[in-house]
């Protein structure tokens, strides 16, 4: 297909796909393998939480890997960064494909997050490059809908990959589904229009005036632990079904693809609410109404796996909503640097939902109520931060 005879909106519909597709990365290297953790713990020989380890330890070097992104890339721009770290996120993959014990897979693992920062921090980064205002956060809301299909998807292709040729083939896959996004990022035309001046403090001289930025920090603190819980979900999510509740591998793929269309649900309702709700009253009502969907979670969440899904399901698209509406707050408090702002963002969102994680994969004699405790406590935390919060920021014309 010849992209130039496309029409101006064809070839936007296009470009917001391939930022889609950066932005899927990390779900892709989650989700895919989660119903396999059990089975990979039974064939080593060693504990579902080891292995889990190789989550865990993912989203915390993905974290910290973002932190290197964003100044790369304002120095030597998106384009670099984005084909480095795709690559090696690729060939992690297939490392990861051929480990033949715990260590190897975890070790692959880490310099797979690595890859995987900075095709996310580049999405936000390009997304800021190219879009203002309300229609920056109508793309990042179309954004979220195609990265709902994602987790959809993910956890069904990894239990009939389990089921009829081994988990090693999900990692292949991983490594041939990136491949393919690298090829696309060939053609992408560089939308860093002026670089920061060489040298190492220069480089990471953006994230000193950024943190001096006290409405750009408490904005982030702010919004971004209302996805802890959310990203905790993915850890414990088959320990909870699997482990717990003793549905199969394909039982917890069609629950864990369902809550992916609820987030699907409620970044489409964040578009289609556009213009008629301002965005601070709706915001509020995301972040009660995920309280809400964690203290049912507390109370009951480990009667039942049903149980346990819907109030899931309530604080996923709570949040679902909530995202396109935050990151827009967020991105408007900084009028530079936008490659680390992103970097910064993403950072604290993920490295928050690392913490989530490990509290959540611990021993817990009830992996539900512990997980219902963390999805209450942190929108409530939330909610006492907004009035400050509504004080110090400037809000979105």
């Amino acid at each position: 297909m010849n992209i130039q005879s496309l029409s101006s909106e064809g070839r936007e519909k296009l470009y917001v796909a391939f930022l889609a597709s950066l932005t899927s990365i990390p779900p892709l290297a989650t989700d895919m393998y989660l119903a396999a953790i059990p089975t990979i713990a039974r064939e080593w020989q060693v504990s579902e939480s080891l292995i889990s380890l190789s989550l865990v330890l993912w989203f915390a070097t993905f974290s910290v890997g973002l932190l290197f992104c964003g100044p790369l890339s304002d120095r030597f721009g998106r384009k670099p960064v984005l084909l480095a770290g795709m690559s090696l996120f690729a060939l992690a993959s297939f490392l990861c494909a051929l480990g033949t014990r715990a260590e190897h897979l975890i070790f692959f693992r880490i310099l797979q997050g690595l890859g995987a920062s900075a095709p996310s921090s580049m999405s936000m980064a390009i997304c800021r490059d190219r879009y203002e205002g309300d229609r920056r956060k109508l793309i990042l809301a179309y954004i979220a809908i195609l990265l709902s299909i994602v987790p959809m998807l993910a956890p069904i292709l990894g239990s009939l990959f389990l089921q009829f040729t081994g988990w090693r083939v999900i990692f292949l896959t991983q490594g041939v589904l990136v491949l393919a996004c690298l090829g696309a990022a060939l053609f992408y035309r560089e939308t860093l229009e002026e670089p920061i001046a060489p040298g190492i403090r220069s480089m990471f001289r953006p994230y000193l005036r950024i943190l001096k930025n006290l409405r750009y920090i408490l904005a982030v603190f702010s919004m971004q632990v209302l996805g802890g819980p959310f990203f905790g979900y993915i850890a414990v999510s088959s320990l909870v079904y699997i482990s717990f509740f003793g549905l199969s591998p394909n039982q917890f793929s069609a629950f864990f693809g369902v809550n992916a269309f609820i987030s699907m649900l409620g970044a489409f309702t964040c578009t289609r609410l556009h213009g008629k709700i301002r965005d601070l009253p709706l915001l509020t009502l995301c972040i009660a109404g995920a309280a809400a969907g964690g203290a049912g979670l507390l109370l009951g969440g480990h009667l039942h796996p049903v149980g346990f899904a819907v109030g899931v399901g309530i604080y996923t698209f709570c949040y679902g909503m909530s995202r396109p509406l935050s990151n827009h707050i967020i991105l408007e408090q900084v009028e530079r640097d936008i490659g680390s702002a992103s970097s910064i963002l993403v950072f604290v969102q993920y490295m928050v939902g690392a913490c989530c994680m490990w509290i959540v994969t611990m021993p817990w004699e009830q992996p539900p109520r512990a997980f219902g405790f963390l999805a209450f406590a942190f929108p409530v935390a939330a909610l006492l931060l907004w009035p400050l919060l509504l004080r110090k920021i400037r809000l979105p014309r």
